[in-house]
């Protein structure tokens, strides 16, 4: 959006920029986990568990940030859509900041 935007003005955001922070949030997750992998740490989500045994981890981890990226950039608009993907961005924050915590623990 360009800064003579009125909806840039008035501190709303657009479904794209929700979408790519939504991305990097679920990309650094990806990275923290393989850290964790790293120092023998399992992985709790059963999905991606399970995607690990298949040695699908990591182009199932972007597929699904890919997926849900597209999804909330794509509906962002509708009604119900905004809290959802502001929770998930909230829940995707949170998960980072336990592999952060957990991390220094091991590291420490």
């Amino acid at each position: 959006m360009r800064a003579g935007n009125p909806l840039w003005r008035t501190g709303k955001v657009s479904g794209a920029f929700v979408a790519v922070v939504y991305s990097a949030l679920g990309l650094t997750d990806m990275v923290l986990s393989l850290t964790a992998f790293m120092h023998g740490v399992p992985e709790a989500n059963p999905l991606m568990a399970w995607l690990m045994h298949h040695s699908l981890f990591i182009p199932g981890k972007i597929a699904l940030t890919a997926f849900v990226a597209a999804l909330i950039g794509r509906s962002y608009g509708l009604r119900g859509v905004r809290p959802a993907a502001w929770g998930a961005l909230l829940v995707t924050a949170a998960v980072n900041v336990y592999h952060l915590w957990g991390l220094s623990l091991i590291r420490g």
